[in-house]
């Protein structure tokens, strides 16, 4: 069952919706998922600006649990989606939530070094991306996060694909580049919870 089909209610007459309505309870469950990853993703950014001169250890640490803190906010989202009754999105999800919690353990595990570090980041952010992407163009047509979902994912996308790139000029621009879009994508998404919020309350 599709994403569109699950969400999509009768009417008093017996008549379906179309496809483009937006369903207010869903927009309602999705406020607060939204507005966690635009908490992490702005905790992170803001960091990165105020915190001038990190070496690879604060690094390091820093996109560790960065990465965490997305698992925990997509794993939200998934257990949301779940509430409402969209398994397949919900396990798309839960999917993005363990692929980063992997990410954010190997980051502390792994040897301490640039090479690592960037790989480790560029990979998980990049996939994380993708999916994410891909997940708002498959619910685009009812789920009223969907556009925000498109959004994030091509600045988390975007800011992976640099990191390989940023990483021979030294750490602090790995940090600034993942931060950067951290900070883009937190500030959407704020403005993306707000919106689901008129949605919710039928503004």
């Amino acid at each position: 069952m599709t994403f569109d089909s699950q969400h999509t209610h009768a009417t008093e007459g017996g008549s379906a919706p179309s496809s483009g309505s937006l369903d207010p309870q869903l927009a309602g469950a999705l406020v607060r998922p939204t507005l966690v990853h635009a908490l992490v993703f702005l905790a992170f950014g803001l960091t990165t600006v105020f915190w001038q001169e990190p070496n690879l250890g604060v690094i390091t640490v820093m996109l560790g649990l960065y990465m965490l803190g997305y698992a925990g906010a997509s794993y939200l989202t998934a257990q949301t989606l779940r509430r409402v009754g969209d398994a397949s999105t919900a396990q798309a999800f839960t999917s993005i939530a363990l692929v980063q919690a992997a990410g954010g353990v190997l980051t502390f595990v792994a040897p301490r070094g640039e090479f690592w570090l960037t790989l480790i980041a560029a990979c998980v952010l990049g996939l994380t991306g993708v999916l994410k992407l891909l997940a708002g163009m498959r619910t685009k047509a009812s789920n009223p996060v969907a556009r925000d979902w498109q959004l994030e994912g091509a600045i988390v996308t975007l800011s992976a694909a640099a990191l390989p790139v940023v990483s021979e000029i030294g750490d602090k621009a790995i940090m600034g580049t993942a931060g950067g879009g951290a900070l883009v994508a937190g500030i959407f998404l704020v403005v993306g919870a707000l919106t689901l919020r008129g949605v919710a309350h039928g503004r």
